[in-house]
């Protein structure tokens, strides 16, 4: 398995709070299934892409020194943000630095006017964005056929081992369900930020995923997409099919 998503990195953000946290979660994520690890850790707050990938580094010295057989991939999980507009595409943090993909978030609450604009920017610059947990964000809860648009502009969907293991609750576990079964995500990730309370799961959440979806779509999510993705050369190869909401009937009596 391939984890698209984790804060693995220590003392960067809100993930793993130092190395022993770090080497702890990949042990822990290594000795359940989990073959690649990418480091995506928020970017803000100074962080830059160069020192990204030198804590990377240091972090794959680590984990050689104490044999776990886990490898990890450098990336950052951007913030939806016009700032993006005034990077180059050799400053956009992508998977591996391939050029190619790179993990956006949006806000949770409301979705920005200049959303359009950002990802327009993106992709001219070549880069395919991976929207980050949209089954959290409170637009695509109210309607999943809101994430349709981003896909036919081009981006793509990870959806978050959290939500379909109930952790964020009912309504983003449903929307996560929904997008899931109709094909409009590509990718499931664990989005771990440490041990207990966002621990390293996606072992967890690929059995759930079999139930879901079946053996050959849970593998596609988290292991042959993933590595598409790292590549530098995914192309979604399922159609996605917009989401009808059943309409309720009811019997009156006379």
């Amino acid at each position: 398995m391939i984890d698209l998503h984790t804060h693995i990195l220590p003392g960067v953000d809100d993930g793993a709070a130092d190395l022993e946290t770090a080497v702890a979660m990949a042990r822990s994520a290594a000795e359940r299934g989990v073959e690649v690890i990418c480091a995506t850790p928020h970017y803000y707050g100074g962080l830059t892409w160069q020192a990204v990938q030198k804590q990377v580094e240091s972090l794959r010295r680590q984990l050689a020194q104490a044999q776990i057989p886990v490898e990890v991939v450098a990336g950052a999980e951007l913030m939806l943000d016009t700032d993006l507009l005034k990077l180059g595409s050799d400053e956009i943090p992508t998977y591996g630095g391939n050029g190619r993909f790179c993990l956006l978030e949006f806000p949770m609450y409301e979705l920005p006017m200049y959303l359009e604009q950002v990802l327009f920017s993106l992709q001219t610059k070549g880069i395919t964005p991976i929207i980050a947990h949209p089954e959290r964000y409170r637009e695509v809860m109210a309607d999943p056929n809101v994430v349709l648009a981003w896909l036919e502009q081009g981006c793509l969907i990870q959806v978050n081992t959290g939500s379909i293991l109930g952790r964020f609750g009912s309504a983003a576990a449903a929307t996560a369900e929904i997008l899931l079964e109709h094909d409009l995500a590509q990718f499931v990730a664990s989005d771990a930020h440490s041990l207990k309370r966002r621990p390293p799961d996606l072992p967890e959440a690929y059995a759930v995923l079999v139930q879901l979806v079946g053996a050959e779509r849970a593998g596609e999510l988290v292991e042959h997409n993933p590595r598409g993705v790292i590549a530098g050369n995914f192309t979604p190869k399922r159609a996605p099919r917009p989401f009808v909401k059943k309409r309720r009937f009811f019997l009156f009596r006379r």
